[in-house]
């Protein structure tokens, strides 16, 4: 095998780009180590400076197991938090499908032949029980799109071009059909 078709198969072997980027990762990691570290220590030398104002006869009764547990559950409870709050449920919709993408794609063109319409593969159903892109079929502020849709389309069938939510579920639609031809029969 020649020496260039192997480097055409892997691209980032030896990539300068990749040495950078795994040396900013290691800095990042070595950074907010320290941070940590120093973010905890400050918080038991506050907790320690805390506890010798107590009266002492409070601490012994307190093992000190119980405060690192109090602050695990703690941990475990904020975790849990934001994972509500910010994962990947959050962004589901209504919809029992939905996949619930982070960064979804705004628009989808599908491009639908005469056979696909007709047996109703490829999702056609489900575009079909889509709600028109701006009210209704006829509103004329989508007519230029629905022109270059028809242009688009193939011979008895349509192009859609479906607009999605941010979790990547369709919402709305615009579709057009493209010219409508004949089929020859036989003699």
């Amino acid at each position: 095998m020649p020496p260039s078709s192997s480097s055409s198969l892997h691209p980032c072997k030896h990539s300068p780009s990749a040495t950078l980027d795994l040396l900013i990762l290691l800095l990042v990691l070595f950074s907010a180590a320290f941070l940590l570290s120093s973010y905890f220590s400050y918080l038991f030398h506050s907790l320690s400076l805390l506890s010798s104002h107590l009266p002492s006869s409070d601490l012994s009764s307190i093992p000190p197991a119980s405060y690192l547990l109090a602050f695990a559950l703690f941990f475990a409870a904020s975790i849990a938090f934001l994972d509500l709050c910010c994962g990947p449920r959050s962004r589901k919709c209504r919809n029992p499908r939905c996949k619930g993408l982070k960064k979804a794609m705004e628009f989808d063109l599908q491009i639908q032949t005469e056979d696909c319409v007709r047996s109703g593969s490829g999702g056609s159903k489900e575009i079909d029980r889509l709600p028109w892109k701006g009210g209704s079929e006829g509103n004329p502020d989508y007519e230029c799109l629905r022109a270059e849709l028809r242009r688009m389309a193939p011979v008895n069938g349509r192009a859609v071009l479906l607009f999605r939510s941010r979790c990547g579920c369709p919402v709305a639609k615009l579709q057009g059909w493209g010219p409508k031809r004949g089929r020859r029969h036989k003699k």
